[in-house]
């Protein structure tokens, strides 16, 4: 079983009391890939995870338009971190 990594950004969440939200993936451990939104988790297959993340991508551009800045600012500076 592969060591498990943690990649994390953090989002706007209006919603709560800090107003952001940590968004955090795990690959390696017991699952291929395990999502965490917040305190809520969801194992994922490595395919799931792929499809998930094309899902994501086409319905986020087609419905928002682009990436924001918040979140482009994040593609790489929290990568492996965690």
């Amino acid at each position: 079983m592969p060591a498990a990594r943690y990649f994390s950004v953090i989002s706007p969440a209006p919603w709560n009391k800090s107003g952001q939200a940590r968004i955090t993936v795990r690959t390696g451990g017991s699952y291929e890939v395990y999502l965490c939104v917040g305190n809520q988790r969801v194992p994922l297959t490595e395919a799931e995870a792929w499809a998930s993340w094309v899902a994501l991508g086409n319905a986020l551009s087609a419905s928002f338009g682009p990436v924001p800045e918040w979140a482009a600012d994040q593609a790489d500076d929290r990568a492996g971190e965690g």
